[in-house]
């Protein structure tokens, strides 16, 4: 603060020194120093402390204001992570499901000597293509029920579990999309108990070998 601004002793007039008491009295009330305050407070190259105090306040409110906006965006894009997460997750097990609820229907079909539904078998059979490569084997060995039983179905998919590659953590994925395929297989041949008696040794290996015994 630049206390000049705001009275210069010196530039007083030495006649205002022999002026009556009055005049004395009513010049302090219209001093040059007075003046010269007023021009000081209202100048807006000078910060007086009312001019100050409100700045301070202005450039409190837009802290706060551009603080809460950076935490809105951060919850907002912490939202949309979680959901992008949680939407993966539910693709990944559904895609999964639907490998092993086909090779559960081609088990079936073969066992039983029933097709659940033509869309049904179609969509098993395509899916099943894309897998022999992995396996190693022949449409012609998938129409055999020698193929189909628990102990190599069950190998087959461990081998599959085994191949599927995912972030976060594998086995309550694959054991969701296991129990969903099963329990799908089952409502295609027309409810629970009426698959093979094999499909349901080959879930129960499944379990006790790869989930260990979850219900």
């Amino acid at each position: 603060m630049d206390i000049s601004r705001i009275a210069d002793i010196g530039s007083v007039n030495q006649t205002n020194l022999t002026r009556s008491a009055e005049h004395r009295t009513e010049n302090k009330t219209s001093s040059l120093a007075a003046d010269h305050t007023d021009k000081f407070v209202k100048s807006e190259a000078m910060f007086s402390p009312a001019y100050t105090k409100k700045s301070a306040q202005k450039q409190n409110s837009d802290n706060n204001l551009t603080q809460r906006e950076n935490t809105e965006n951060h919850d907002v894009e912490k939202v949309d992570a979680e959901a992008k997460q949680e939407n993966n997750g539910a693709l990944i097990t559904k895609g999964v499901s639907h490998i092993i609820r086909a090779m559960l229907v081609k088990q079936g079909e073969i066992l039983s000597g029933s097709v659940p539904s033509v869309g049904a078998k179609m969509y098993a059979e395509e899916l099943l293509n894309q897998l022999r490569a992995l396996y190693g084997n022949s449409a012609a060995e998938e129409n055999t029920p020698q193929y189909w039983q628990p102990e190599e179905t069950a190998a087959r998919l461990f081998m599959f579990f085994d191949a599927v590659s995912i972030d976060g953590e594998k086995q309550p994925l694959l054991e969701r999309s296991f129990l969903s395929a099963f329990s799908d297989t089952e409502q295609l041949f027309g409810g629970r108990g009426r698959l093979p008696l094999e499909s349901y040794e080959t879930k129960q290996l499944v379990l006790d070998a790869y989930f260990k015994g979850a219900a």
